[in-house]
């Protein structure tokens, strides 16, 4: 069974019930996106017993936590959004499956609830479901349950991440759909190149050409995926970037307020000593500091606010890598500082190194470049993440560096991975040649930074043993030929 969304240990809560459920609906969305990348007719009451079993179970799944939630006293707030959440799920499953049967059965309202099931899945998994079981955990140990430790909103900043994956999953499948007319077209292919082998010389000048036009195809699907992909992030960029500023602007009042408060009940306590109150007002009041813990809530302020802003620090920082990754397809031409660029990318890629490898850095100052930064930074991607794909043992070493060269700079990935011979590094350019396992790659990444790179008056050095690693060098002009940037 093809499969959109891979169930996999992230995903698990440690809650028993509600993980074997969400398991569940995994399965249920996977079969939906069978029913939708088949070949073959599937029979419309097969669709209708999947959409009704799909409802069904998640109004079961979803009665099951919010009465786990109230049984674990999570905070009420928690809850009203939370279960908000379940019901925009089954109206968007109602919704979708009225439409279906009204509008004749066409088979793009089945896409649209899967990209939705999925999209929704992922963040309600990753989001509201993690955040259920923090509280039912800090309530069964005695804790309040809407005090969050640092290290759980730490594990959270994965969740962009598995986004990202979920929808990479859903575009891999639909394109799945024209295995069977990409093998068509290559028999064909083939077929002319065995006909037209009595014409060398015509032969050679046709099949060029149809070589481009493939590689150029293939660039564009790549270049919308990537796009669509750009403007999901840009839409998540922009909805945090809001709340964020305003909460940043009122933890930053909070902080001077609680700060004027603490000064105050100091003072209090300075000037009844000075004015050598009676005791037994003295004993009152300490009396009343210990009634309310004003010790600890002196210290303990401070360090929650500290913590907070730095949360948010955080956050704005993914807010704008987001934001910077967003315009992948921007085709603009600008002065850049490729050092910044590399290390904006390295943050964008950071969840697929950070347990794999240790990143060294090795710059040297570079003047600015120019070039289309968005699109360098797809090639920078690219080689981060092959880096670490072909570490197969952790820890790794990735070492990033820049070099200025005469008129010419040059940035080079390298890692301590599996290694390449000869023979693949031959053909590591050319567009589907992969060594990745089926449903892993595309063959198409490298070809694509192939080409933006000479779309820059540049060239990319490959140098790679097997065994020992691999090094991948991208050499770009200061300023290429004004021809380029028309």
């Amino acid at each position: 069974m093809l499969e959109a969304f891979k169930w996999d240990h992230r995903y698990e809560l440690g809650l028993e019930e509600v993980d074997a459920q969400h398991h569940r609906l995994v399965d249920m969305l996977n079969e939906l996106i069978e029913v939708l990348t088949s070949q073959r007719d599937i029979p419309e009451e097969v669709i209708a017993h999947l959409l009704d079993e799909l409802e069904a179970y998640a109004h079961v799944h979803f009665q099951d936590e919010e009465a786990l939630m109230l049984a674990g006293q999570c905070d009420p707030r928690h809850i009203a959004i939370h279960t908000r959440q379940h019901q925009m799920f089954v109206e968007q499953v109602r919704m979708a499956r009225s439409e279906y049967h009204a509008a004749g059965r066409p088979r793009d309202i089945l896409e649209l609830l899967a990209s939705f099931a999925i999209t929704w899945l992922s963040f309600h998994i990753l989001g509201s479901d993690r955040e259920m079981a923090g509280q039912l955990e800090r309530v069964k140990a005695g804790q309040p349950a809407e005090r969050r430790s640092q290290s759980e909103v730490e594990v959270d900043g994965g969740a962009t991440r598995i986004l990202v994956e979920a929808m990479s999953r859903l575009y891999d499948l639909m394109a799945q759909r024209n295995l069977a007319l990409s093998a068509a077209r290559d028999e064909l292919a083939m077929l002319n190149a065995s006909l037209e082998q009595r014409v060398s010389e015509r032969t050679a000048e046709l099949k060029a050409a149809l070589d481009e036009v493939e590689r150029t195809r293939e660039q564009l699907l790549q270049s919308e995926k990537m796009s669509a992909i750009g403007q999901l992030a840009a839409g998540v960029a922009h909805e945090i970037n809001n709340p964020v500023g305003f909460v940043s602007s009122n933890l930053g009042s909070l902080r001077q307020y609680t700060l004027r408060l603490l000064d105050l009940i100091a003072g209090y306590d300075r000037l009844l000593q000075s004015m050598n109150a009676p005791e037994r007002v003295m004993q009152a009041f300490e009396q009343l500091k210990q009634q309310h813990d004003y010790a600890y809530m002196r210290e303990d302020l401070g360090d929650l606010l500290n913590e907070s802003m730095e949360g948010l620090d955080r956050v704005k920082k993914i807010v704008h890598d987001m934001k910077e990754f967003s315009h992948v397809d921007r085709a603009e031409w600008e002065s850049a500082d490729l050092n910044a660029l590399l290390e904006s990318t390295l943050t964008m890629v950071w969840h697929e190194l950070k347990y794999k490898a240790e990143v060294q850095r090795d710059f040297q100052p570079l003047p600015a470049v120019r070039c289309m930064p968005a699109q360098l930074s797809q090639v920078f991607m690219n080689m981060l993440v092959n880096a670490a794909q072909a570490i197969e043992q952790a820890p790794g070493r990735i070492v990033l560096s820049s070099r200025m060269h005469g008129n010419e700079v040059t940035l080079s990935v390298r890692d301590n991975g599996k290694g390449m011979g000869a023979e693949v590094i031959k053909h590591l350019f050319e567009p589907f040649f992969t060594t990745k396992p089926v449903g892993k790659g595309t063959g198409l990444g490298l070809s694509i930074a192939y080409e933006i790179v000479k779309r820059h008056a540049g060239r990319i050095e490959v140098d790679s043993t097997p065994g020992a690693g691999t090094c991948f060098t991208v050499h770009l002009p200061l300023d290429p030929e004004p021809a380029l940037q028309d």
